[in-house]
């Protein structure tokens, strides 16, 4: 595998850092760089990579992609096996205070044998989530990069190459506040590359419509793919912008419902986009075969839209394996030590539902072992793993967007326009990846939208997703869709957010935080 040298370049270093003083402060230019910066594209290109670095960061130093599949969800911990994983429990109940707060119970047997115990006795990696600076970093290098780059002359760099590297940047910006609204619901937005002002929380249906303008406007000054394969899929693509306005769109349909569907139109306007062109006339995309998955994670295939570059081999990865999903749900032969229980499962009664004992279904043999019902630990997940290798990769990419991703999208926002049929062929077009029962597979399946949500939690399970879906689909008050409900006042109040930390209102007067979590 090449490996992306990241040269971060000492402006956004210092860019990026946060004055005590004001919110969001920034140091004049002139003092981060003098005059020897943005004089070249190599300079562009050194702060361009440096803006993926400064996201991996942010996203991969707790466990944020974990919650989207364990939180108010199916999960449960190992508890006999391992009692330190009883977090996974916590986030199922979303008692968001206990798992922040979590330790290992050293009175429970079999504590000090615990494979993971070391983990526990450190500060738990939850109390992370609600300190959003990470995130400000990437969204403030940005916005520098957007106006430095436009700056720049037209001998020095082309008008394409500005564009794309501009385009770049506002993707950047805009993936990092998708991450910071699904965390804490309102958040500071602000665009400006030297804001030196306080900042009250934006609403966050005009966040994401911010976004979706800015992101409209340089969508396509992006490559639908790139012609050097190492850059695939880690790299803003045009495929991975329209996936995020689809994204976008479907949250701001759930909480701006006296426009849903002009909402829903703009996902259907952009998935035939991104089919149309960037599938069928570009060639740039293509959904996998699913005898293949392990190659989806394993990153930069094409059906990959936008996900994050890991790679131990090559130095590019972070210190904490606790990141990743996949630690969580393999044992021996393919976790590196003895370790015969996986430390969480899923519930026995969900899987049967969206596995079905007598249903077809390749991912159902592919992706699990004989155990997909067991909830002791014995199952394994192999979705994320070279199943023939018997062993587990650590560079398998979390992703964050993919073809199926947004096939399926494209297929809800299609049902809530009441144009079932045509849900359901997108719908079937998953299915008929997997090999599995095509919809309607039976009388007593269900309506189409209800299809479509469970598809998208067994396609992308372990992608953290879920709990998203839960929450902008309001399916999170329905004991159906979930085994721990939020009660209507309860979303109402926030009980979705995360807490934000303490320290967002130092220095900030307008600043407020998630009073639910107080």
């Amino acid at each position: 595998m090449k490996k992306i040298i990241y040269l971060l370049s000492a402006l956004l270093l210092l860019s990026v850092n946060f004055s005590c003083k004001k919110f969001l402060n920034v140091e004049p230019l002139s003092k981060l760089s003098g005059n020897n910066y943005w004089k070249n594209e190599a300079d562009v290109e050194s702060y361009d990579l440096g803006l993926y670095r400064l996201f991996r960061e942010a996203s991969m130093k707790n466990v944020l992609f974990e919650i989207g599949d364990t939180r108010c969800g199916w999960v449960r911990s190992s508890v006999k096996n391992y009692p330190g994983r009883i977090d996974f429990d916590y986030m199922a109940t979303n008692n968001l205070k206990m798992a922040i707060a979590a330790r290992a119970d050293r009175s429970l047997p079999g504590y000090e044998a615990n494979a993971i115990n070391e983990w526990f006795q450190l500060r738990s990696r939850y109390d992370l989530i609600q300190k959003w600076t990470p995130f400000y970093k990437v969204i403030q290098a940005a916005n520098i990069m957007v106006k430095e780059v436009g700056e720049m002359p037209a001998n020095v760099l082309t008008s394409e190459k500005k564009k794309q590297y501009i385009a770049e940047a506002v993707f950047m910006r805009c993936i990092s506040y998708f991450f910071l609204t699904r965390l804490f619901g309102d958040v500071p937005y602000y665009t400006d590359a030297y804001n030196q002002e306080a900042l009250p929380r934006t609403n966050m249906v005009k966040v994401f419509q911010n976004c979706l303008a800015d992101l409209g406007a340089v969508k396509n000054d992006l490559p639908w793919t790139y012609s050097d394969p190492t850059f695939r899929g880690i790299r803003a693509m045009r495929g991975g912008a329209i996936d995020l306005m689809m994204h976008m769109n479907m949250w701001c349909a759930g909480f701006d419902p006296a426009n849903a569907t002009n909402y829903y139109n703009a996902v259907d306007q952009l998935g035939n986009e991104l089919q149309d062109i960037g599938v069928d006339q570009q060639k740039a995309y293509r959904l996998i075969p699913i005898e293949q998955t392990y190659l989806i994670m394993f990153g930069k295939s094409q059906e990959g839209l936008f996900e994050v570059q890991l790679s131990d081999n090559t130095g590019e990865s972070v210190a904490d394996a606790r990141y990743k999903y996949s630690f969580s749900v393999v044992h021996i032969p393919f976790f590196p030590s003895d370790r015969p229980y996986s430390e969480m499962a899923y519930k026995s009664d969900y899987m049967k539902r969206i596995y079905p004992e007598d249903g077809t279904d390749k991912r159902k043999t592919i992706w699990f072992d004989e155990n997909i019902y067991d909830e002791s630990g014995l199952w394994q997940f192999y979705k994320f793993f070279n199943r023939a290798a018997l062993v587990q990769s650590l560079d398998d990419n979390p992703i964050i967007f993919r073809l199926a991703d947004a096939i399926l999208l494209h297929a809800e926002a299609l049902a809530e326009l009441g144009r079932d049929g045509e849900a359901a062929t997108l719908l079937n077009i998953i299915r008929a990846r997997a090999g599995a029962d095509l919809f309607p597979a039976n009388p007593g399946e269900g309506k189409i939208k209800d299809a479509i949500f469970l598809e998208r939690g067994k396609e992308l399970m372990g992608e953290g997703h879920h709990f998203y879906d839960l929450v902008r689909t309001r399916r999170i008050l329905d004991p159906k869709f979930t085994p721990n409900p939020l009660s209507f006042s309860a979303f109402q109040a926030g009980a979705w957010t995360w807490p934000i930390d303490p320290s967002a209102t130092l220095n900030n007067p307008y600043m407020t935080l998630n009073n639910y979590w107080r």
